[in-house]
């Protein structure tokens, strides 16, 4: 398979740390120009990799919080600021990014939603509402951005082994986890992040508008494989 990537710019926010930083380490790989972006303001960082590198090909919108709590103890200001940062920074990512992309011909834009965004977990409201609205988003400027030549995919990830999951995988909660996903291990950031370059290649060059989960069959199986005994 060939990917194409190589000579190509590559843009991800929020990539210092944990998926974001293996997508860096992942696109510098197949011989990419990499800029990460984090806690920066996207629109002028769009028009600057540009200038430097001459093209913007591919830009990853991975920017993202979470405050984990209940819907009735959270502050709105808590609230809001989880939608800024996690959905609002992708119509400002994909804007800045999308008008680069028109003048050069092209690119790729690729979200990052999560699981939570299509079957979500308790005291992750504001969470799993950012997500959900990265999926809507990312089938409509899909549509939107196509004649442009420009795709624009979703990343849906379940568990991964990174932060407070990581954690929580030490502890006595483990088997309770794991038991959730079909593939009994949560996912590594380096996975995660090859299904990004693959997504960004010309392998992938006739998707656009789908949202890609990668979660081990997290929540999909279980229930029909207790009642058999293959749980």
């Amino acid at each position: 398979m060939k990917l194409h990537l190589s000579g190509k710019t590559a843009v991800i926010t929020g990539g210092a740390q944990d998926i974001g930083k293996a997508m860096a380490k992942a696109f510098a790989a197949e011989g990419c120009h990499v800029a990460v972006c984090d806690n920066g303001a996207v629109c002028d960082f769009a028009s600057d990799v540009s200038a430097a590198y001459g093209t913007l090909d591919v830009w990853i919108n991975n920017a993202g919080i979470l405050f984990p709590k209940p819907v009735l103890g959270q502050e709105l200001s808590d609230f809001e600021r989880v939608i800024r940062v996690n959905l609002s920074s992708v119509f400002n990512g994909t804007q800045a990014a999308g008008k680069e992309m028109q003048k050069s011909g092209g690119g790729v834009i690729i979200n990052s939603a999560s699981f939570a965004g299509i079957l979500p977990t308790a005291y992750r409201c504001s969470y799993a509402a950012s997500k959900a609205g990265i999926i809507a988003f990312t089938k409509e400027t899909a549509a939107e951005l196509a004649p442009h030549q420009i795709r624009v995919v979703a990343i849906a990830p379940g568990m991964v082994e990174i932060g407070m999951m990581a954690e929580r995988l030490k502890g006595p909660e483990r088997e309770e986890i794991l038991s959730r996903i079909a593939m009994r291990r949560c996912a590594k950031p380096e996975e995660v992040a090859e299904l990004a370059v693959f997504l960004a290649s010309d392998a992938a060059s006739y998707l656009t508008g789908s949202v890609y989960e990668i979660a081990g069959g997290q929540n999909c199986i279980q229930d029909i494989m207790k009642p058999w005994g293959l749980a």
